[in-house]
């Protein structure tokens, strides 16, 4: 039993002492028993009962030993033949009980997406951008981004449950500038949705002094309402994510040049070519990312969800702020001042005016931390509104082009600064606000 062999040597050996023994103990078994005769015969009658005790079931010590070897041998062969199987099975075979492989970690169910997933997945660009991000180089890239916006992102998942749409257009801020609030593209396409300048109305505010593309809160829920209408519209939420960045109008007509025949979907536009390939990439990335950040465990990596902050929302987490309204010049930074508020954190609140101060003559909102909007009510009171340096009374024969012409500035900012039209028609004596330098 000292020596330990390798695989059928080792049974072998086991069946060839198992015979050695039996034979040795049939070929004493006369002598032992030969020995004894003759102390039967003068045995009493007293004697007897010892005896067939003795053949009724109490064995010898010789075989009493043989007995014991022999089962140590059979739980030694059975230990070693189990020993044996397992060896021979296949990795990664579950095991009975657990049906888990010893050592690994439960396998983590995957949770399907609410957006709809191609059967073939796994032959499309949304597997490439799953690997890319599996890679932890990438998965660092989408960790930091997801970490730092968490204060829009939560906002974003509020808005999104508030208004029943799909939970997976959380992460549609990733695609568009990595949840960066004042991210630009080479095309001109501002914020963390990227409005383009041509796509800004109805839904934000665009002039010389306001660009509400710059406000994350206001664009969330300008993007929202866009891809809502683009839903309305093509009756396919692929189609309308994909429509938000091509346009309606490229995706109209895209779909128009499907056959009867085609199934009028995202996948088939792919398929032939009918779309921009940017945007045959758009989708597939969005997917890819929601996928990985909802079933993250799933994946074994480690991705920011703040389950727990958007449960106890509070400030700006939640959208929940003060506001006042005035409808003049008003500094940022003074206001800040006069409310003992940093400045950098009222400006950061009311990232839409450009320049520093809410517009000269339209109605402005001006976004405050909660419980401050009596403390601003008040403050504003006594806070005189920026005074513009230039204040022209239109004589006859002006025209708000020569009069931009004199001062070195555009017909749009007179208008936008004096809330008019540039088809309006100057009356004689009007005061006009001209933009300072």
């Amino acid at each position: 039993m000292g020596r330990h062999l390798p695989g059928k040597q080792a049974l072998n050996y086991m069946h060839s002492k198992k015979l050695f023994l039996i034979l040795v103990f049939l070929f004493f078994l006369p002598f032992i028993y030969g020995q004894k005769l003759p102390q039967e015969e003068s045995l009493t009658q007293e004697e007897l009962p010892q005896e067939e005790s003795l053949a009724q079931g109490e064995l010898p010590q010789e075989e009493s030993l043989a007995a014991q070897l022999l089962e140590e041998d059979l739980i030694a062969e059975e230990e070693l033949e189990e020993e044996l199987i397992a060896e021979e099975e296949p990795a990664g075979k579950p095991g009975a009980e657990e049906g888990l492989e010893e050592g690994r970690p439960p396998v983590i169910p995957r949770k399907a997406l609410t957006l709809p997933l191609p059967e073939n997945e796994e032959e499309t660009e949304i597997e490439r951008f799953r690997r890319q991000y599996l890679d932890p180089k990438w998965t660092k890239v989408l960790y930091d981004a997801l970490e730092n916006a968490i204060d829009y992102r939560l906002y974003v998942r509020k808005a999104l449950a508030d208004s029943e749409l799909p939970p997976e257009l959380e992460y549609l801020p990733i695609v568009e500038s990595n949840y960066k609030t004042a991210a630009k593209s080479k095309s001109g396409a501002l914020g963390l949705w990227q409005f383009m300048t041509n796509s800004v109305k109805p839904f934000l505010t665009l002039n010389d002094y306001v660009d509400e593309r710059l406000d994350p809160w206001k664009e969330t829920d300008a993007a929202l309402k866009k891809l809502k209408e683009n839903y309305d519209f093509f009756g396919d939420w692929l189609i309308a994510i994909a429509a938000y960045n091509c346009g309606a109008g490229a995706m109209s007509r895209a779909i128009a040049k499907l056959s009867k025949e085609d199934t009028k979907d995202f996948w088939t536009l792919c398929k032939k070519n009918l779309i921009p390939n940017q945007t045959q990439l758009y989708v597939p990335k969005l997917l890819a990312i929601a996928d990985l950040c909802i079933n993250c465990a799933h994946y074994g990596i480690e991705l920011p969800l703040h389950e727990e902050e958007y449960e106890v929302l509070y400030n700006e987490k939640n959208a929940v702020f003060d506001y006042v309204k005035v409808n003049k010049a008003y500094s940022i930074s003074a206001l800040a001042q006069n409310l003992r508020i940093d400045s950098q954190e009222l400006k950061r609140l009311n990232p839409s005016f450009t320049l520093g101060f809410t517009h000269p003559s339209q109605e402005s909102s001006i976004r405050l931390p909660a419980g401050t909007s009596e403390l601003a009510l008040s403050v504003l009171e006594n806070m005189e509104p920026m005074d513009f340096p230039i204040k022209y009374t239109v004589v006859q024969g002006d025209s708000l082009w020569s009069i931009s012409r004199r001062y070195g500035c555009t017909v749009s900012q007179i208008c936008e600064l004096n809330g008019i039209k540039e088809s309006a028609i100057l009356k004689i004596g009007k005061i006009l606000y001209i933009p300072s330098k």
